[in-house]
Protein backbone atom coordinates (compact mmCIF):
# COMPACT_ATOMS: atom_id res chain seq x y z
CA UNK A 1 0.00 0.00 0.00
CA UNK A 2 0.95 3.51 -0.86
CA UNK A 3 1.75 6.47 1.49
CA UNK A 4 -1.09 8.30 -0.43
CA UNK A 5 -3.42 4.99 0.09
CA UNK A 6 -2.45 5.29 3.73
CA UNK A 7 -3.16 8.99 4.01
CA UNK A 8 -6.34 8.66 2.70
CA UNK A 9 -7.20 5.90 4.89
CA UNK A 10 -5.94 8.12 7.42
CA UNK A 11 -8.57 10.61 6.88
CA UNK A 12 -11.22 8.15 6.09
CA UNK A 13 -10.88 6.42 9.44
CA UNK A 14 -10.42 10.40 11.31
CA UNK A 15 -13.45 11.59 9.30
CA UNK A 16 -15.83 8.50 10.42
CA UNK A 17 -14.65 9.12 14.12
CA UNK A 18 -15.61 12.59 14.41
CA UNK A 19 -18.65 12.52 12.44
CA UNK A 20 -20.70 11.82 16.20
CA UNK A 21 -21.48 13.45 19.53
CA UNK A 22 -20.20 11.20 21.60
CA UNK A 23 -16.97 8.99 22.47
CA UNK A 24 -16.40 5.91 24.32
CA UNK A 25 -12.93 5.44 25.91
CA UNK A 26 -11.93 3.57 23.04
CA UNK A 27 -13.42 6.14 20.22
CA UNK A 28 -11.75 9.10 22.27
CA UNK A 29 -8.44 7.16 21.95
CA UNK A 30 -8.45 6.65 18.67
CA UNK A 31 -9.45 9.82 17.67
CA UNK A 32 -6.61 11.15 19.46
CA UNK A 33 -3.97 9.02 18.04
CA UNK A 34 -5.47 9.81 14.39
CA UNK A 35 -5.18 13.66 14.74
CA UNK A 36 -1.53 13.53 16.21
CA UNK A 37 -0.34 11.25 13.18
CA UNK A 38 -2.78 12.33 10.86
CA UNK A 39 -0.72 13.95 8.13
CA UNK A 40 -3.38 14.95 5.22
CA UNK A 41 -5.13 18.00 7.01
CA UNK A 42 -6.02 19.46 3.82
CA UNK A 43 -7.64 16.36 2.44
CA UNK A 44 -9.45 16.15 5.70
CA UNK A 45 -10.63 19.77 6.20
CA UNK A 46 -11.71 19.62 2.69
CA UNK A 47 -13.78 16.58 3.13
CA UNK A 48 -15.38 17.52 6.52
CA UNK A 49 -16.52 20.85 4.48
CA UNK A 50 -17.97 19.25 1.78
CA UNK A 51 -19.48 16.29 3.86
CA UNK A 52 -21.53 19.28 5.59
CA UNK A 53 -19.85 17.74 8.89
CA UNK A 54 -17.65 20.52 9.91
CA UNK A 55 -18.93 22.46 12.67
CA UNK A 56 -19.72 18.95 13.96
CA UNK A 57 -15.78 17.90 13.42
CA UNK A 58 -14.68 20.79 14.43
CA UNK A 59 -16.53 21.00 17.99
CA UNK A 60 -15.36 17.62 18.91
CA UNK A 61 -11.52 18.35 18.14
CA UNK A 62 -12.08 21.17 20.09
CA UNK A 63 -13.91 19.32 22.82
CA UNK A 64 -11.00 16.42 22.72
CA UNK A 65 -8.55 18.87 23.81
CA UNK A 66 -6.93 18.12 20.13
CA UNK A 67 -7.27 21.57 18.15
CA UNK A 68 -3.32 22.29 18.68
CA UNK A 69 -2.53 19.29 16.66
CA UNK A 70 -4.30 21.13 13.71
CA UNK A 71 -2.10 22.87 11.11
CA UNK A 72 -2.91 26.79 11.70
CA UNK A 73 -4.64 26.95 8.60
CA UNK A 74 -6.82 24.17 8.63
CA UNK A 75 -7.69 25.28 12.05
CA UNK A 76 -8.76 28.89 11.37
CA UNK A 77 -10.74 27.36 8.52
CA UNK A 78 -12.69 25.18 10.51
CA UNK A 79 -13.29 27.30 13.63
CA UNK A 80 -14.95 29.96 11.11
CA UNK A 81 -17.12 27.63 9.86
CA UNK A 82 -18.12 26.19 12.94
CA UNK A 83 -19.08 30.32 14.17
CA UNK A 84 -21.15 30.55 10.85
CA UNK A 85 -22.96 27.41 11.58
CA UNK A 86 -23.90 27.95 15.23
CA UNK A 87 -25.04 31.42 13.76
CA UNK A 88 -26.79 30.45 10.56
CA UNK A 89 -28.75 27.82 12.80
CA UNK A 90 -30.06 29.93 15.25
CA UNK A 91 -31.18 32.26 12.95
CA UNK A 92 -33.17 29.29 10.78
CA UNK A 93 -34.86 28.31 14.42
CA UNK A 94 -35.91 31.55 15.54
CA UNK A 95 -37.65 32.01 11.81
CA UNK A 96 -38.94 28.21 11.97
CA UNK A 97 -40.39 29.10 15.28
CA UNK A 98 -42.22 32.14 13.97
CA UNK A 99 -43.61 30.50 10.87
CA UNK A 100 -44.43 27.60 13.23
CA UNK A 101 -46.32 30.04 15.43
CA UNK A 102 -48.03 31.69 12.51
CA UNK A 103 -49.69 28.36 11.29
CA UNK A 104 -50.56 27.35 14.73
CA UNK A 105 -52.76 30.20 15.38
CA UNK A 106 -54.82 29.15 12.61
CA UNK A 107 -55.37 26.09 13.59
CA UNK A 108 -52.48 24.00 11.54
CA UNK A 109 -50.13 21.43 13.43
CA UNK A 110 -46.80 21.76 11.54
CA UNK A 111 -43.90 18.98 12.25
CA UNK A 112 -40.00 20.09 12.41
CA UNK A 113 -38.33 17.85 9.65
CA UNK A 114 -34.61 16.90 8.74
CA UNK A 115 -32.10 19.23 9.80
CA UNK A 116 -34.29 21.31 11.70
CA UNK A 117 -35.62 18.36 13.99
CA UNK A 118 -32.16 16.62 14.37
CA UNK A 119 -30.46 19.78 15.43
CA UNK A 120 -32.51 20.15 18.49
CA UNK A 121 -33.26 15.97 18.97
CA UNK A 122 -29.84 14.15 18.41
CA UNK A 123 -26.97 16.93 17.73
CA UNK A 124 -27.73 18.53 21.04
CA UNK A 125 -29.05 22.18 20.35
CA UNK A 126 -25.33 23.22 19.75
CA UNK A 127 -26.09 24.21 16.40
CA UNK A 128 -23.34 22.19 14.97
CA UNK A 129 -26.05 20.53 12.15
CA UNK A 130 -25.28 22.82 8.98
CA UNK A 131 -28.25 23.32 7.64
CA UNK A 132 -29.71 26.18 4.74
CA UNK A 133 -33.06 25.99 5.13
CA UNK A 134 -36.19 25.15 6.98
CA UNK A 135 -37.94 21.88 6.77
CA UNK A 136 -41.94 21.28 8.04
CA UNK A 137 -44.49 18.93 7.55
CA UNK A 138 -47.86 19.66 7.37
CA UNK A 139 -51.30 17.54 6.48
CA UNK A 140 -51.98 17.27 2.99
CA UNK A 141 -55.33 19.08 3.22
CA UNK A 142 -53.58 22.25 5.21
CA UNK A 143 -50.72 22.56 2.48
CA UNK A 144 -51.72 24.97 0.32
CA UNK A 145 -54.04 26.96 3.10
CA UNK A 146 -50.44 27.10 4.99
CA UNK A 147 -48.67 28.79 2.09
CA UNK A 148 -51.16 31.44 1.59
CA UNK A 149 -50.70 31.78 5.48
CA UNK A 150 -46.87 32.50 4.76
CA UNK A 151 -47.27 34.17 1.85
CA UNK A 152 -49.84 37.08 3.62
CA UNK A 153 -46.64 37.24 6.01
CA UNK A 154 -44.21 38.41 3.51
CA UNK A 155 -42.75 34.84 2.33
CA UNK A 156 -42.64 34.80 -1.76
CA UNK A 157 -43.05 31.24 -2.99
CA UNK A 158 -41.14 30.14 -5.66
CA UNK A 159 -42.91 29.93 -8.98
CA UNK A 160 -43.91 26.73 -10.69
CA UNK A 161 -42.38 25.68 -13.97
CA UNK A 162 -45.91 26.22 -15.45
CA UNK A 163 -49.04 27.83 -14.72
CA UNK A 164 -50.58 24.18 -14.94
CA UNK A 165 -48.89 22.65 -12.60
CA UNK A 166 -51.29 24.59 -10.02
CA UNK A 167 -53.65 21.63 -10.83
CA UNK A 168 -51.09 19.05 -9.61
CA UNK A 169 -49.20 20.81 -7.31
CA UNK A 170 -49.55 18.56 -4.52
CA UNK A 171 -48.52 15.27 -6.85
CA UNK A 172 -45.54 16.81 -7.82
CA UNK A 173 -43.20 16.30 -5.26
CA UNK A 174 -43.03 15.81 -1.48
CA UNK A 175 -43.24 19.39 -0.74
CA UNK A 176 -44.87 22.81 -2.65
CA UNK A 177 -42.71 25.62 -4.29
CA UNK A 178 -39.74 27.20 -1.71
CA UNK A 179 -40.99 30.03 0.11
CA UNK A 180 -38.71 32.65 0.96
CA UNK A 181 -38.17 35.83 3.68
CA UNK A 182 -35.72 37.04 5.32
CA UNK A 183 -32.70 35.02 3.72
CA UNK A 184 -34.05 31.71 4.65
CA UNK A 185 -36.49 29.58 2.76
CA UNK A 186 -39.10 27.00 3.62
CA UNK A 187 -39.57 24.05 2.22
CA UNK A 188 -43.54 23.31 3.43
CA UNK A 189 -43.69 18.98 2.94
CA UNK A 190 -47.18 17.39 2.86
CA UNK A 191 -45.63 14.28 2.61
CA UNK A 192 -42.68 11.87 2.53
CA UNK A 193 -42.40 9.13 0.29
CA UNK A 194 -44.98 9.20 -2.39
CA UNK A 195 -48.83 8.38 -2.54
CA UNK A 196 -48.22 4.66 -1.29
CA UNK A 197 -46.76 6.19 1.92
CA UNK A 198 -49.99 8.84 2.60
CA UNK A 199 -51.08 6.54 5.61
CA UNK A 200 -47.81 6.69 7.61
CA UNK A 201 -47.50 10.86 6.95
CA UNK A 202 -50.79 10.69 8.48
CA UNK A 203 -50.19 8.38 11.25
CA UNK A 204 -46.87 10.54 12.42
CA UNK A 205 -49.14 13.93 12.17
CA UNK A 206 -51.58 12.61 14.74
CA UNK A 207 -49.18 11.11 16.85
CA UNK A 208 -45.92 13.07 16.72
CA UNK A 209 -43.49 12.94 18.94
CA UNK A 210 -42.60 16.43 20.74
CA UNK A 211 -39.19 18.30 21.63
CA UNK A 212 -38.54 21.10 23.73
CA UNK A 213 -36.44 24.29 22.41
CA UNK A 214 -36.28 27.46 24.38
CA UNK A 215 -38.88 26.04 26.51
CA UNK A 216 -41.30 26.10 23.79
CA UNK A 217 -42.99 22.37 22.42
CA UNK A 218 -42.44 21.38 18.91
CA UNK A 219 -43.29 18.38 17.25
CA UNK A 220 -41.35 16.35 15.37
CA UNK A 221 -42.01 12.63 13.38
CA UNK A 222 -41.69 9.26 15.40
CA UNK A 223 -38.57 7.94 15.50
CA UNK A 224 -39.00 4.86 12.81
CA UNK A 225 -40.76 7.32 10.72
CA UNK A 226 -38.05 9.70 10.64
CA UNK A 227 -35.81 6.94 9.99
CA UNK A 228 -37.86 6.19 6.42
CA UNK A 229 -37.70 9.57 5.83
CA UNK A 230 -34.05 10.14 6.13
CA UNK A 231 -33.52 7.61 4.08
CA UNK A 232 -35.65 8.38 1.29
CA UNK A 233 -33.83 11.78 1.41
CA UNK A 234 -30.50 10.14 1.15
CA UNK A 235 -31.76 8.32 -1.78
CA UNK A 236 -32.74 11.45 -3.61
CA UNK A 237 -29.97 13.36 -3.26
CA UNK A 238 -28.01 10.56 -4.67
CA UNK A 239 -30.54 10.52 -7.47
CA UNK A 240 -29.04 13.92 -8.13
CA UNK A 241 -25.42 12.72 -7.97
CA UNK A 242 -25.72 14.40 -4.76
CA UNK A 243 -23.92 12.39 -1.64
CA UNK A 244 -22.87 13.85 1.83
CA UNK A 245 -21.84 11.77 5.17
CA UNK A 246 -23.58 14.54 6.79
CA UNK A 247 -26.86 12.58 6.16
CA UNK A 248 -25.26 9.31 7.53
CA UNK A 249 -24.44 10.80 10.27
CA UNK A 250 -27.91 11.90 11.27
CA UNK A 251 -29.13 8.39 10.90
CA UNK A 252 -26.32 7.45 13.01
CA UNK A 253 -27.14 9.85 15.86
CA UNK A 254 -31.27 9.07 15.79
CA UNK A 255 -30.75 5.12 16.17
CA UNK A 256 -28.35 6.02 18.87
CA UNK A 257 -30.55 7.96 20.80
CA UNK A 258 -34.01 5.70 20.01
CA UNK A 259 -32.65 2.23 19.02
CA UNK A 260 -35.11 0.73 21.22
CA UNK A 261 -38.42 2.49 19.61
CA UNK A 262 -36.70 2.29 15.69
CA UNK A 263 -36.33 -1.47 15.48
CA UNK A 264 -40.33 -2.11 16.14
CA UNK A 265 -42.80 -4.20 14.10
CA UNK A 266 -43.63 -2.12 11.79
CA UNK A 267 -40.79 -0.94 10.93
CA UNK A 268 -39.95 -2.80 7.77
CA UNK A 269 -43.68 -3.43 6.53
CA UNK A 270 -43.42 0.22 6.98
CA UNK A 271 -40.58 0.77 4.55
CA UNK A 272 -41.83 -2.20 2.23
CA UNK A 273 -45.09 0.06 2.14
CA UNK A 274 -43.44 3.29 0.72
CA UNK A 275 -41.10 1.28 -1.03
CA UNK A 276 -37.60 1.95 0.72
CA UNK A 277 -37.42 -1.59 2.13
CA UNK A 278 -33.59 -2.31 -0.27
CA UNK A 279 -32.70 1.41 0.89
CA UNK A 280 -33.19 0.77 4.66
CA UNK A 281 -31.09 -1.67 4.84
CA UNK A 282 -28.50 -0.89 2.86
CA UNK A 283 -28.24 2.69 5.08
CA UNK A 284 -28.37 0.35 8.15
CA UNK A 285 -25.63 -1.97 6.72
CA UNK A 286 -23.63 1.14 5.57
CA UNK A 287 -24.11 2.07 9.65
CA UNK A 288 -23.06 -1.60 10.59
CA UNK A 289 -19.88 -1.64 8.93
CA UNK A 290 -18.52 2.08 9.06
CA UNK A 291 -20.04 3.03 12.31
CA UNK A 292 -20.36 -0.31 14.17
CA UNK A 293 -23.76 0.07 14.90
CA UNK A 294 -25.83 -3.11 15.65
CA UNK A 295 -28.72 -3.76 13.51
CA UNK A 296 -30.96 -6.57 13.49
CA UNK A 297 -30.06 -9.72 10.49
CA UNK A 298 -33.15 -8.74 8.74
CA UNK A 299 -31.79 -5.49 7.99
CA UNK A 300 -28.53 -6.65 6.71
CA UNK A 301 -28.43 -5.38 2.57
CA UNK A 302 -28.78 -8.39 0.28
CA UNK A 303 -26.69 -9.41 -2.47
CA UNK A 304 -26.52 -8.01 -5.57
CA UNK A 305 -27.44 -3.85 -5.93
CA UNK A 306 -27.92 -3.50 -2.29
CA UNK A 307 -23.95 -4.83 -1.18
CA UNK A 308 -22.38 -2.99 -4.66
CA UNK A 309 -23.81 0.18 -2.74
CA UNK A 310 -22.36 -0.46 0.69
CA UNK A 311 -19.19 -1.54 -0.88
CA UNK A 312 -18.91 1.73 -2.70
CA UNK A 313 -19.40 3.85 -0.13
CA UNK A 314 -15.54 4.32 1.01
CA UNK A 315 -15.23 5.61 -2.41
CA UNK A 316 -17.80 8.05 -2.11
CA UNK A 317 -16.60 9.10 1.51
CA UNK A 318 -13.15 10.62 -0.94
CA UNK A 319 -15.87 12.18 -4.07
CA UNK A 320 -18.65 13.88 -2.20
CA UNK A 321 -20.91 15.24 -4.34
CA UNK A 322 -19.84 13.09 -7.04
CA UNK A 323 -22.39 10.01 -6.84
CA UNK A 324 -23.65 9.25 -10.34
CA UNK A 325 -26.88 10.52 -11.04
CA UNK A 326 -30.00 9.80 -13.17
CA UNK A 327 -29.87 11.32 -16.70
CA UNK A 328 -32.91 14.29 -16.94
CA UNK A 329 -34.65 11.73 -18.87
CA UNK A 330 -34.52 8.45 -16.07
CA UNK A 331 -35.87 11.77 -13.89
CA UNK A 332 -38.66 12.63 -16.65
CA UNK A 333 -39.61 9.53 -16.59
CA UNK A 334 -39.57 8.51 -12.74
CA UNK A 335 -41.58 12.16 -12.12
CA UNK A 336 -44.10 10.88 -15.09
CA UNK A 337 -44.16 7.05 -13.38
CA UNK A 338 -44.78 8.70 -9.78
CA UNK A 339 -48.38 9.96 -11.11
CA UNK A 340 -51.80 8.81 -11.36
CA UNK A 341 -54.06 8.91 -13.76
CA UNK A 342 -53.88 10.03 -17.60
CA UNK A 343 -54.80 13.31 -16.84
CA UNK A 344 -52.36 14.77 -14.25
CA UNK A 345 -49.88 12.86 -16.59
CA UNK A 346 -50.80 14.89 -19.37
CA UNK A 347 -50.77 18.04 -17.22
CA UNK A 348 -47.02 17.02 -16.56
CA UNK A 349 -46.11 16.45 -19.85
CA UNK A 350 -47.40 19.60 -21.39
CA UNK A 351 -46.14 21.67 -18.45
CA UNK A 352 -42.74 20.68 -18.82
CA UNK A 353 -42.94 20.87 -22.68
CA UNK A 354 -44.11 23.94 -22.57
CA UNK A 355 -43.18 25.87 -19.28
CA UNK A 356 -43.48 29.48 -18.64
CA UNK A 357 -41.69 32.64 -20.32
CA UNK A 358 -40.10 32.69 -16.74
CA UNK A 359 -38.64 29.75 -16.46
CA UNK A 360 -37.27 29.89 -19.59
CA UNK A 361 -35.70 33.15 -19.56
CA UNK A 362 -34.05 31.59 -16.22
CA UNK A 363 -33.66 27.96 -17.71
CA UNK A 364 -31.97 29.29 -20.79
CA UNK A 365 -29.73 32.49 -19.65
CA UNK A 366 -31.92 34.64 -21.85
CA UNK A 367 -33.03 38.54 -21.51
CA UNK A 368 -35.83 39.07 -23.38
CA UNK A 369 -39.16 36.81 -24.13
CA UNK A 370 -38.20 36.68 -27.81
CA UNK A 371 -35.10 35.12 -26.84
CA UNK A 372 -36.94 32.76 -24.91
CA UNK A 373 -39.28 31.59 -27.22
CA UNK A 374 -36.92 30.22 -29.86
CA UNK A 375 -35.85 27.32 -26.97
CA UNK A 376 -39.42 26.22 -26.99
CA UNK A 377 -38.82 23.76 -30.37
CA UNK A 378 -35.90 22.57 -28.18
CA UNK A 379 -37.36 21.26 -25.55
CA UNK A 380 -40.15 19.38 -28.27
CA UNK A 381 -37.34 16.86 -28.34
CA UNK A 382 -38.34 15.47 -24.53
CA UNK A 383 -41.45 13.87 -26.78
CA UNK A 384 -38.83 11.06 -27.57
CA UNK A 385 -38.99 10.35 -23.70
CA UNK A 386 -42.62 9.26 -23.86
CA UNK A 387 -43.74 7.70 -27.40
CA UNK A 388 -41.26 5.12 -26.60
CA UNK A 389 -41.82 0.98 -26.13
CA UNK A 390 -41.99 1.96 -22.36
CA UNK A 391 -45.01 4.38 -22.47
CA UNK A 392 -47.15 1.87 -21.30
CA UNK A 393 -45.37 1.51 -18.25
CA UNK A 394 -46.03 4.64 -17.34
CA UNK A 395 -49.55 5.58 -18.50
CA UNK A 396 -50.86 3.07 -16.26
CA UNK A 397 -52.73 3.98 -13.20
Amino acid sequence: MTTFENEKDQVITLLLLLSRTTFTEEERIQTEKGCRTLTGWKLFSDLVIRHGVAALVWQNITDLGLAESVPEQERGLLENIRFKTIARVSYITSEAAEVVAELEKEGIRALLLKGLALEHSVYGSRGLRQMSDADLLVAPEDALRAQKILVKAGFVSRPVKSSLYRHIILDLGNHLPELHRNGISVDMHHRLFGPEGAEIVKRALEKPETISISGRTYYVLPPGIALLGLVNHIFKHEVKGEFQLRLYTDIYLLIKKHEGKIFNGSLLSDADRTGISGGLRTVLTILNKFYEIDIPPEYNALAGTEQEKVAAFRDNLLNPGQAKSLSQKDIFLENLRSLRGIRRKLIFITGDLFPSLQFMKNRYGCNTALSALLYYPHRLGKILWVINPILPKYLQK
